[in-house]
């Protein structure tokens, strides 16, 4: 009976014991412990003092690839003497960095300013903790409009430029990602760069109709280019994107989409939102694309107008009126199918230099094709 009396209060020690220690240990954890303050870094918290520790890179397979030259660089050094490839609008807009992407055998940097074009420019490289990767620094030109092109670099998942002409105050571009184009194969086989869209005129009915009648045709990428545009509108583009359907910039830089489409898309169609192509050709366009032997790096198309007398709707109502207003049942009054303003299906990895909806110089010397208005247009 004793002994028992005299367990009872060492079990009611132990537990204390056991409590203090764990609740001890806990607060430890929270005052010199890691957490998280960023996806690049933790912050050690302890003893008076705190600190950031990079999380370690790690890069993958297809990152590991190191190049010192640029593709094609004898060519793009010849027109950049002809001053071929340049713009003189916006001439004394700001530059800043719009999207990077790298590709199997180069980096190419858009930015923002025509004004900068063939001017020297060094490309810089950073880290996934976004710290500059050493001696890894290029030399390189604004080339064509605003392109940079830079050399692959391992472990590279940022970029920025530095102009060359801020050599005394090291002025240097605020990092942006590298959106990943290598692909062995393209990820699509047809898709479509849409024209710019701005305006205060609704066109979630145009959207929608311009999507629906490309894919029917055998597309399978969207890539939309937004100036401004109102939220009803947006949420159409939103939902084509969580279909993994479409991406989109939201920048009035049209080219742009050519750099987004290199070696993400085999063939690209290059077309206005108000444009739909139409194929009379045997089989289907799919089976008439494969048959382009590779050679050919652009197939112009003849195209007309559609005279357009009213307004698209602002929102749907019903299934009535989304008929009555569809763009190919309502107007049928075209102009004459000519070639003054053509259209062009392009494969961007083959093509140097666009202006607007057409190639100026391809690349590995392939050809243009023209296709008989019999077989397509565009209208």
């Amino acid at each position: 009976m004793d002994d028992e009396m005299m367990r009872r209060p060492n079990r009611r020690k132990l537990l204390i014991l056991i409590f203090v220690v764990f609740f001890t240990w806990l607060l430890y954890c929270n005052r010199s412990g890691l957490t998280s303050d960023s996806e690049d870094s933790w912050i050690v918290e302890g003893h008076g003092q705190s600190r950031i520790v990079p999380r370690k890179c790690v890069v993958p397979e297809w990152n590991t690839k190191n190049t010192n030259s640029i593709p094609h660089a004898a060519e793009f050094g010849h027109w950049r003497r002809q001053y071929l490839g340049g713009h003189n609008d916006m001439l004394d807009a700001e530059s800043r960095l719009l999207s990077a992407f790298v590709y199997p055998d180069q980096i190419s940097i858009v930015t923002t300013a025509f004004h900068t074009y063939t001017k020297e420019v060094t490309c810089l490289y950073f880290d996934c903790n976004q710290r500059e990767i050493p001696k890894s620094r290029y030399k390189s030109y604004v080339m064509p409009l605003t392109v940079v092109s830079c050399p692959r670099r391992v472990g590279a998942e940022f970029v920025s430029l530095k102009w060359n002409e801020d050599d005394d105050e090291e002025i240097i571009e605020d990092p942006i990602p590298l959106i990943n184009r290598v692909y062995e194969q393209p990820a699509h086989e047809l898709s479509v760069c849409v024209g710019p869209l701005y305006g205060d005129e609704s066109k979630w009915l145009e959207i929608i109709e311009y999507v629906e009648h490309y894919r029917l045709m055998g597309t399978t990428m969207f890539y939309f280019t937004i100036f401004n545009m109102n939220e009803y509108d947006r949420r159409i583009i939103d939902d084509y994107e969580r279909m993994g359907l479409a991406e989109s910039t939201k920048y009035i830089m049209e080219y742009e989409c050519h750099y987004r489409s290199r070696f993400h898309s085999k063939w690209v169609i290059n077309m206005d939102i108000d444009e739909r192509l139409v194929y009379n050709g045997p089989n289907n366009f799919i089976h008439f694309m494969r048959s382009i032997p590779p050679t050919f790096s652009e197939i112009s198309i003849a195209s007309n107008r559609v005279l357009k007398f009213e307004d698209f709707p602002t929102k749907f109502k019903n299934e009535q009126q989304l008929l009555k207003d569809m763009t190919f049942l309502k107007y049928n009054q075209t102009t004459e199918t000519s070639w003054y303003n053509l259209k062009g299906i392009i494969r961007p990895e083959k093509v140097a230099l666009l202006f607007y909806h057409w190639s100026v110089r391809q690349l590995d010397d392939t050809k243009i094709m023209s296709v008989p208005k019999r077989f397509a247009y565009v209208r």
